[in-house]
């Protein structure tokens, strides 16, 4: 009986330390839009706050922005300042938005060092459409007038006399405080990524290089492939100004992903080191050494363009979904019968890089929703954020009839990030991909988490809103 009791005892002390004392309190949630677009695409019914864009929500100085499409198909940029004043939106009415594809995202950035705001919007293979205000719009949001007039003209080009057709324009601060924009050209299974550096100090964009390539020959058991892209998880800069990447290749042939790759760049993305350190001496390709860093084969259902962070140490974290193989033959299928795999063989998946370079995965508790982003606090502890349902006893990918909430769910540093669970919901039903202001989150500890909510028949408008959530660990 006493060994009963010592095995009790014993049992409730490796067990109780992995259930994460977290608090999240609901703030406040405000209403930018009660007539945001919604869409009937081929690629889902949003349009706003999609995975691919680095910024949809963003904060500085103050002030809090978000880029989105109105009902009547315009470009919007909102502000309101801080902590809770009202939405005041400029609307463009120079550009008429007619896409239904849900790639078509309007993306901004903020560049510190001159207060100019930049906007890049409607592409999928297209001519850019660009344009950037004066500066110091976002330094002296008091003083200058916030209204279209304080933005230039739609232009084609960055550098001066090279238009280009781009895909997925995301934008991010370096540590310097200026500004740097990443796109695809070219299309999906066979396209180059592309990163160009804003200077404050001229005014202008310059030193236009390709950092990955289509080339290169791949074979699996789907076959052989010739070209493929890349599709990022993030760019995100750590302390010390060391520029990580992870992401998934997809192949031309199939058309599926494969594999997490990592590289880093301690020079702002001119060169690129793998997993080891060693420096790719190639622009970075499906052949390049030592950037798998987790195999995960086409026949897996491996998705794209997923959450990333890196914590205060430097280590980098990603959340995927995809399947395995005990999973597939689970629920009756074989490996490779659907592009993504079935729904109810699907896992999210916690891949982490520790200080040693050595990666590290966990397979999460919770049901798969849509593509999740990921945040660390002050303590690495992570903080990942989907719409989805709290259902526990759903195993793979929830459905609408699930629910289609705002899901928070955690993981501690101090029990090595094993004791995920879901920690808040804020209810839906909502049809867009999460996505939260990073820069708010870092300065003030306040998670502000874009939401649209779905409209009550295909094609019309629905509310678009932001939701501020306070998130404190019991560190203890």
């Amino acid at each position: 009986m006493k060994n009963k009791w010592y095995l009790f005892f014993l049992f409730i002390l490796l067990v109780v330390p992995l259930n994460a004392q977290v608090e999240i309190v609901q703030k406040s949630i405000s209403t930018v839009d009660s007539k945001a677009l919604t869409i009937d695409g081929k690629f889902g019914n949003a349009i706003n706050g999609r995975t691919y864009q680095k910024d949809a929500l963003a904060s500085y100085n103050g002030y809090q922005y978000i880029a989105y499409y109105n009902s009547d198909r315009r470009v919007c940029i909102s502000r309101r300042k801080l902590p809770s004043g009202d939405w005041k939106t400029i609307q463009f009415l120079d550009y008429d938005f007619k896409s239904d594809d849900s790639h078509n995202i309007v993306s901004f950035g903020i560049c510190p060092n001159d207060g100019t705001i930049h906007l890049a919007f409607d592409h999928h293979v297209h001519p850019l459409h660009y344009r950037v205000s004066k500066k110091g719009l976002a330094t002296n949001p008091e003083t200058m007038e916030w209204s279209a007039a304080s933005f230039g003209p739609i232009i084609d080009e960055l550098e001066e006399n090279k238009p280009i057709r781009i895909t997925y324009p995301k934008f991010w601060q370096t540590p310097e405080g200026n500004l740097q924009m990443n796109y695809r050209v070219r299309g999906s299974g066979n396209g180059d990524r592309m990163l160009v550096d804003y200077n404050a100090s001229t005014g202008k964009w310059d030193n236009t290089r390709q950092i990955d390539s289509a080339i290169g020959m791949f074979e699996d058991q789907l076959g052989k492939s010739e070209t493929r892209c890349s599709y990022p998880n993030g760019y995100d800069y750590d302390a010390n100004g060391r520029l990580h990447e992870t992401f998934v290749w997809r192949e031309n042939s199939q058309g599926a992903n494969h594999d997490l790759m990592y590289v880093y760049s301690d020079d702002r993305g001119f060169t690129w080191k793998n997993n080891d350190g060693d420096l790719l001496t190639e622009i970075i390709n499906v052949n390049s050494p030592g950037i798998v860093v987790q195999s995960i084969p086409r026949v897996l259902g491996l998705m794209n363009d997923h959450g990333q962070v890196i914590d205060s140490e430097g280590r980098v974290h990603v959340v995927m979904f995809h399947c395995t193989k005990e999973t597939i033959e689970a629920v009756g299928s074989k490996l490779g019968a659907t592009r993504w795999g079935p729904k109810a063989a699907q896992r999210y998946f916690h891949y982490w890089r520790d200080k040693s370079g050595k990666w590290n995965s966990l397979q999460l508790p919770m049901a798969v929703g849509n593509r999740p982003k990921i945040f660390t606090d002050k303590n690495d502890n992570l903080i990942l954020i989907y719409c989805g349902t709290t259902n526990t006893k759903i195993k793979g990918r929830s459905g609408n009839d699930d629910g289609e909430d705002l899901i928070i769910a955690v993981a501690t540093a101090k029990n090595n990030w094993k004791d995920w669970h879901i920690a808040h919901s804020v209810k839906g039903p909502f049809m867009n991909d999460m996505l939260a202001d990073i820069y708010r989150w870092k300065n003030e500890g306040v998670l502000s988490v874009m939401l649209q909510e779905e409209p009550s028949a295909l094609r019309k408008p629905s509310a678009l809103r932001v939701v501020d959530l306070s998130i404190n660990f019991n560190n203890n």
